[in-house]
């Protein structure tokens, strides 16, 4: 489930900066000189992105234009530090992201502290900086990294932290709605989290400020060639089977079919404000979380009628979406398989470089006051008892955004980007 801000220590904790999401990268220049006035000069501009780097090559046939070469080295770097969108070409114009704590980049740092947050560390240590900032990991997560396939920096912002009405500057990259704790119904306490559909209730106010910008039309073809990433569903599942092994009470009958009913009217209200890609992230397989293998005798089972549910959700997802793009116009979609590749990589753990794929990495409440995160980070699963580590995030995006159709429903997000 979700983990809630722990007691202050004495000394107080620093309160974050609204504008951590735009930390700048360290940059590395390489620079290599012809050794003849014939030879070709070659630069190379870098920009570290921790595993990442992206390179802009310039060449000129002379000696001569050395001095061009360091003049577009400048101007290549002015402009690539000032935003993600302004250095060079997006896959998108924009990306709009909602969910749950999965793709969460810090809206709940801005909820009463009884909601679900990740603001403190160890939470954000493998981040730049070591800054905790919200998100349910040791860095990065999905939507991250989905945003750096795309030729982002990183997810947009959270919408909680933007602290003024949107301006349509060449910097803007979207805005993130998601929430740890969000469901598709209402499910806990609304001051707690943000629900899906009061995400969804932002993101109107987002297309009222940004009609006000840029004027009717304009914003309609900026939404449609955006993507609009989505992830949610895991709390609706999971939350009945908690009530049950924290209260002994039996399982109320859970109602997929009315789940996903509610989902696809609020995909429907999004296609209203104007969404028509869908990158649709399913739920893995939740009875494999840590919180539920450590209620079983073992400790390293999987829960299998958590997975059952979360498979039978899932199988609904695919005929939901095929109907709605069969019904409305220009609407597109792919569907991530989060539960496969979750499982494909517990079935072969080290094929995948992973060690350890049951257990967390931070035990909670995974603070300095109590044990330290594991040292080997990158061969975790996961992070604390329901999120994933940096480099599960990270390799989990790569499947989904242009790796192997096994994992993508109909198309992978590279071709549904693409697609007109």
């Amino acid at each position: 489930m979700g983990c809630h801000r722990p007691a202050a220590t004495a000394g107080g904790r620093a309160a974050l900066p609204s504008h951590s999401f735009f930390l700048r990268r360290p940059l590395r220049l390489h620079l290599s000189f012809p050794t003849s006035p014939a030879a070709v000069a070659s630069l190379s501009f870098q920009a570290a992105r921790g595993d990442d780097a992206s390179s802009v090559f310039l060449q000129t046939p002379s000696v001569a234009g050395g001095r061009i070469i360091v003049l577009s080295l400048v101007i290549i770097a002015s402009f690539q530090v000032l935003g993600s969108a302004e250095g060079h070409k997006t896959a998108v114009p924009a990306i709009f992201v909602f969910g749950d704590g999965m793709l969460d980049v810090g809206n709940n740092n801005y909820l009463p502290s009884d909601a679900p947050q990740a603001d403190y560390p160890y939470y954000g240590i493998d981040f730049p900086g070591s800054e905790p900032t919200g998100r349910f990991s040791n860095g990065y997560n999905m939507a991250d990294f989905i945003a750096k396939d795309m030729g982002f920096k990183m997810s947009p912002p959270a919408y909680l932290s933007l602290n003024s009405s949107i301006k349509m500057e060449t910097n803007f990259t979207g805005v993130n709605y998601a929430s740890a704790g969000a469901g598709i119904q209402i499910i806990m306490n609304d001051e707690a989290t943000i629900p899906f559909v009061y995400q969804v209730k932002n993101f109107n106010d987002t297309v009222s400020q940004m009609e006000a910008n840029l004027g009717h039309q304009k914003l309609s073809k900026l939404l449609a060639k955006s993507l609009f990433l989505i992830s949610i569903g895991t709390m609706d599942l999971s939350v009945n089977i908690w009530r049950v092994l924290r209260y002994s009470r039996k399982p109320s009958p859970f109602n997929i079919p009315y789940t996903l009913s509610s989902y696809k009217a609020i995909i429907m209200q999004l296609y209203g404000l104007g969404a028509r890609k869908f990158g649709i992230i399913n739920i893995q397989p939740l009875g494999c979380q840590p919180w539920m293998r450590k209620n079983l005798e073992n400790n390293v089972d999987c829960n299998d009628s958590m997975n059952s549910l979360a498979r039978e959700f899932n199988d609904g997802l695919k005929p939901l979406f095929s109907n709605l793009s069969s019904q409305l116009s220009g609407l597109s979609y792919s569907i991530a398989d989060f539960y496969a590749f979750s499982n494909a990589t517990f079935m072969n753990p080290r094929a995948y470089g992973f060690v350890n794929i049951n257990s967390t990495c931070c035990i909670p409440p995974c603070t300095p006051e109590h044990e330290p995160p594991c040292q080997n980070r990158k061969q975790h699963w996961f992070w604390d008892l329901s999120y994933t580590t940096e480099r599960a995030a990270k390799l989990a995006a790569s499947a989904f955004y242009d790796g192997p159709a096994r994992f993508t429903a109909p198309v992978n997000f590279k071709r549904l980007i693409k697609m007109k």
